[in-house]
């Protein structure tokens, strides 16, 4: 099982509806594409404060490692991906990916 994690770092001024607008769809990503489990978006709670500007994120449950990579070009992760990134004031410099393997070794 691999465990994908987006860190995601909006605008200061980006209304919440806009990023529930941009992270809702992902919700509905294991419909589409095989292997791909499960899927959770949302911001963060941590009492922390360590999140580093990263206040939202996706998380992801992939069947494998190669599951995990199909995803990556499937064309509709592709066609999420990009308008998330656009919004981002930093494009792809607003997002941090941690991926997590889990299982028998």
């Amino acid at each position: 099982m691999i465990t994908h994690i987006v860190l995601l770092r909006f605008p200061d001024n980006m209304p919440g509806a806009r990023i529930d607008e941009l992270l809702a769809p992902f919700l509905r990503l294991p419909e589409v594409i095989p292997g791909l489990v499960a899927v959770s978006a949302g911001s963060n709670t941590s009492p922390e404060g360590l999140h580093n500007g990263y206040r939202h994120g996706l998380v992801m449950q992939f069947s494998s490692a190669l599951d995990r990579d199909a995803y990556l070009t499937h064309p509709a992760h592709v066609r999420l991906a990009e308008p998330l990134v656009a919004a981002l004031a930093h494009g792809v410099g607003d997002v941090a990916v941690f991926d997590l393997e889990s299982g028998d070794r």
